[in-house]
C-alpha cells in the first residue's frame, strides 16, 4: 500500500539539528489537499513559513501511480528530491503517506489554523469517494477525482442484494452520456473473490464537460443516476496562428515568461544576470561514523602486533 521505496539503509530515517521545511511539487500546488490559503501564492508563502521538521523517513522515491505534492526542500537521492507527501489510489481507498513527524509544530504563532485546516482536508479527501453517488442498494466511485478527456476512467459500484448482502456476481452497467448526447455502455466485471459486491471497469471519455452516468443491475432492479464533469483537452491545430494570450497564461502559470524572437539577447542577458542558485547542504555526522571506530580498532591492533613482532610485552 505505501506509496514509496524506502531506503533499506536507513530503516530509522533522517535526523537534523536545523529544521527542514517542505517544498510543493506543482501538483501539490494545484492540490486541495494542500490548499492552506485561498490564493496560490499566499498558499506556498505559508508552506515556506512553516515551521520546519527535524526527522524525516528514508523514501527513495515515489512509486508508479503514485502523486507527490511535497518533497524536502534541499536533501535529495539519485532519484530527485526526496518525496515526503504522496498519495495514490488503492482499489476502492486511498493512501497518504506524510514522511514526517512535525505537524504539530504548525500551531506555532497560530494556534490550530494551518494544523487542523490540512488534517481537517485529509479527513475529507479521504472520505469524498465515498459520496460521490449513493443509492439504495448500489455506491458509485470513480478515479481519478478529476477526469480528463482521452484519459483512462476507472469506475468502481458496490452492489447489494435484496436481502442486504454484497452481491458476488451479476450484470452491472454504466451507462455514459457525453455533453453532445453521445451514449455508451461499460459492463462493469467482479472486481475479485476477496471483493464481494464491488464490480469495476473502465471507459474513457472522448469530450470535455458535464458526463451523465446511469448504473443499474439486473438482478436487483436498482438504477442510480450521476453527474461527473470531465475537463477538456484541446489539441493544438498546425498550421495556425500561435494564440499569444493562450501562451501568456502558460507562462504566469508555470511561473516563466512570454518573450518575443526580437527580444531573446535581452532575455540571455537577464539569465545571465539571475543569482546563483543556493547551495545544497549536506550534514554528515563525522563524529558518530562508524568508520571512526574501525580507524581506531586497526590502528591499536597494528600498535599491539608490532609490539608483539618486537619481542615487547
Amino acid at each position: 500500500l505505501l506509496p514509496v521505496v524506502y531506503d533499506q539503509a536507513a530503516p530509522k530515517g533522517h535526523g537534523a539539528s536545523r529544521p527542514s521545511r517542505f517544498a510543493l511539487t506543482e501538483a501539490g500546488r494545484r492540490s486541495l489537499l494542500t490548499r492552506l490559503e485561498a490564493d496560490d501564492n499566499e498558499n506556498e508563502r505559508v508552506w515556506n513559513g512553516l515551521p520546519g521538521f527535524q526527522w524525516h523517513a528514508a523514501a527513495q522515491r515515489a512509486k508508479i501511480g503514485s502523486q507527490v505534492l511535497a518533497t524536502h526542500d534541499s536533501d535529495s537521492t539519485s532519484f530527485g528530491r526526496i518525496p515526503l507527501i504522496v498519495t495514490r489510489t488503492s482499489g476502492t481507498g486511498k493512501v497518504l503517506f506524510m514522511g514526517t513527524d512535525g505537524a504539530w509544530r504548525w500551531r506555532k504563532g497560530v494556534e490550530d489554523l494551518y494544523h487542523y485546516r490540512f488534517w481537517g482536508q485529509v479527513v475529507r479527501w479521504m472520505a469524498y469517494q465515498r459520496n460521490m453517488s449513493q443509492g439504495e442498494s448500489m455506491r458509485l466511485f470513480y478515479s481519478p477525482d478529476r477526469p480528463e478527456a482521452g484519459n483512462v476512467l476507472t469506475l468502481n459500484a458496490n452492489v447489494m442484494s435484496a436481502a442486504g448482502d454484497p452481491l458476488r456476481t451479476g450484470t452491472v452497467v454504466v451507462q455514459t452520456v457525453s455533453p453532445s448526447g453521445q451514449t455508451d455502455s461499460v459492463r462493469l466485471a467482479p472486481a475479485g473473490e476477496d471483493s464481494w459486491g464491488l464490480f469495476t471497469g473502465t471507459f474513457v471519455p472522448t469530450e470535455g464537460g458535464q458526463y451523465k452516468l446511469i448504473t443499474s443491475c439486473a438482478e436487483t432492479g436498482g438504477q442510480l443516476e450521476t453527474m461527473i464533469a470531465v475537463l477538456g483537452q484541446e489539441k493544438e491545430q498546425i498550421g495556425q496562428p500561435a494564440r499569444l494570450d493562450v501562451l501568456k497564461e502558460i507562462a504566469q502559470i508555470t511561473r516563466g515568461e512570454l518573450t518575443s524572437v526580437g527580444e531573446i539577447q535581452s532575455l540571455v542577458s537577464r539569465i545571465a544576470a539571475l543569482p546563483e542558485p543556493e547551495p545544497v547542504i549536506r550534514r554528515f555526522r563525522l563524529w558518530s561514523h562508524p568508520a571512526w571506530g574501525g580507524l581506531i580498532v586497526v590502528l591499536l591492533g597494528g600498535f599491539w602486533t608490532g609490539r608483539k613482532l618486537a619481542g615487547l610485552a
